[in-house]
């Protein structure tokens, strides 16, 4: 499984605490980071190495849509699409399709928009195929799943505030309020910061992906 971030990384963005020149908490902040990538994958609803897939290629299976249509999950690059058109579930029973033939893959411009794709759309121009097969299990696409080859910028940075915030805590008992002399008062901490839970919006999926 993938770190989003480095023990490195963390004690760059913290240069006024005493871990930035010590290997003494190396090993905690290397399992902070780990639990903290994997619960960016959980609160977008991705699944795990979300944001920095595996070279090889997996298979998944979703049911027929019967429209022009298919939602599949998020992926950064499709190998192959087959489709059984005679509603068996046989490996002989599935169809290859052909790419820009008899499908497209959207956002057509998913590269240059650092998105993954989303959808099939079948081409009703050129091809031949004029629907997704309404047939549960029916259709097969072998590619790399995810949202990204390496994670982007804003969660990279959200990995960084949840492993520090998590560390800082660490240091007073995982108390559920600390004080602060500066402000005077209690400060209470929630599940996730909120600068974390706005960063994660835009890749919030509707469902939990496998």
């Amino acid at each position: 499984m993938a770190d989003y971030v480095s023990v490195a990384e963390i004690k760059a963005d913290m240069p006024d605490s005493d871990i930035e020149s010590m290997s003494d908490y190396d090993t905690v902040l290397s399992e902070m980071i780990t639990a903290a990538s994997r619960l960016i994958d959980k609160e977008v609803g991705g699944g795990k190495d979300y944001f920095d897939v595996p070279t090889t290629d997996t298979i998944r299976y979703f049911d027929g849509s019967g429209e022009e249509e298919q939602y599949v999950d998020p992926m950064i690059s499709l190998t192959s699409v087959s489709v059984s058109e005679s509603g068996g579930r046989a490996s002989s029973n599935y169809t290859d399709w052909t790419e820009d033939t008899d499908y497209y893959v959207w956002p057509y411009n998913y590269s240059a928009l650092n998105k993954p794709i989303e959808k099939l759309i079948v081409d009703n121009f050129a091809g031949s195929k004029g629907k997704f097969y309404s047939v549960k299990k029916g259709i097969k696409v072998t590619g790399r799943f995810g949202y990204s080859d390496n994670p982007p910028d804003d969660i990279v940075q959200a990995v960084k505030i949840t492993v520090m915030r998590w560390f800082m805590r660490s240091k007073q008992a995982y108390q559920d309020t600390s004080a602060s002399a500066e402000l005077g008062q209690l400060m209470y901490t929630k599940s996730l910061d909120p600068d974390v839970i706005e960063i994660l919006k835009q890749y919030k999926l509707n469902k939990v992906f496998l």
